[in-house]
């Protein structure tokens, strides 16, 4: 399985990038390392992941976090754009975007591997909305191209509008989900934001007045997995992000996200991905190189 890295594709000290392009055919399955953003112009074709396989249409938006392996297939004169960038550089959060919804939905949540949660659907633009983000996007193109003085900055505002505006069109109706999901979030913030430390299920339940076992169903009707399990996988996650920085250490690296020792981070991360650390960090020598 291939894999992408955005260093060689940008500046380092600008991971972003963008293009229009047509596909037909097939993507075959990638993983990157970094955070790509799909908006479909026209055409058809079908994006495959774990959480799940949608079609692509007119307005579809799709957002692919790292390292999530994915795909396209059965594309015929599929017109889109694709924006590569590396969230956590590019946009600063402010508290209202960082606890918005919509946003998370989009940008932060895990998809779910054989997961029974309610599915959310993927985003569908209506011609308005498609309008407002072509004209968006292609200001970051154009900038992107010329780069006069000042683009860098252009760029950032407008990607930071981007996501702000897409995260609204996502918002949810209030369904039982999605009133459930902004009753946990400040716990899935403090599990982001503390994954050094050690971080018990009780103490968790407390910061949003549930005991235990509420805290538990409820955290799996939102996101399908207990929050052991998701914590478990923010840590993964992050181990995979540190990984692209190779002065640090496999000890550093599991410190830092939380895991008691490198033993255990291994088996962890064996198991999730069914490669080591070593490998997966080899990967993304490789991919670099191959670019």
């Amino acid at each position: 399985m291939k894999k992408y890295n955005i260093s060689k594709q940008t500046n380092e000290d600008f991971p972003f990038s963008v293009e229009q392009v047509e596909m037909n055919g097939i993507f075959p399955e990638h993983t990157h390392s970094y955070t790509e953003l799909i908006v479909i112009l026209d055409g058809s074709g079908f994006h495959t992941s774990s959480s799940g396989r949608y079609l692509l249409q007119k307005g579809s938006v799709i957002t692919v976090p790292p390292p999530l392996a994915h795909q396209m297939e059965d594309m015929i004169h599929l017109n889109l754009y694709v924006l590569k960038f590396d969230l956590s550089k590019l946009i600063s959060l402010d508290y209202e975007l960082k606890n918005d919804p919509g946003f998370r939905s989009l940008f932060i949540q895990f998809p779910l591997t054989n997961s029974h949660a309610e599915m959310v659907p993927p985003l569908v633009l209506t011609d308005s909305q498609l309008q407002h983000v072509s004209s968006l996007i292609q200001v970051m193109l154009q900038e992107s191209i010329h780069k006069k003085p000042g683009y860098k900055t252009i760029i950032r505002t407008h990607l930071f509008a981007l996501t702000a505006f897409l995260s609204r069109c996502f918002l949810p109706e209030q369904t039982v989900r999605s009133l459930h999901m902004n009753q946990i979030i400040p716990t899935v913030i403090y599990m982001e934001e503390h994954l050094k430390e050690t971080i018990r299920i009780p103490f968790l339940a407390d910061l949003v007045c549930l005991s235990p076992r509420q805290y538990d169903r409820i955290f799996q009707m939102v996101y399908g997995i207990p929050p052991s399990t998701y914590l478990s996988e923010l840590r993964l996650n992050r181990s995979c992000q540190m990984m692209s920085t190779q002065t640090l250490s496999f000890r550093e690296i599991s410190e830092q996200c939380g895991f008691k020792d490198v033993p255990f981070f291994y088996r962890c991360f064996k198991k999730r991905y069914g490669i080591t650390p070593k490998q997966y960090r080899s990967y993304l020598i490789q991919s670099i190189q191959d670019e």
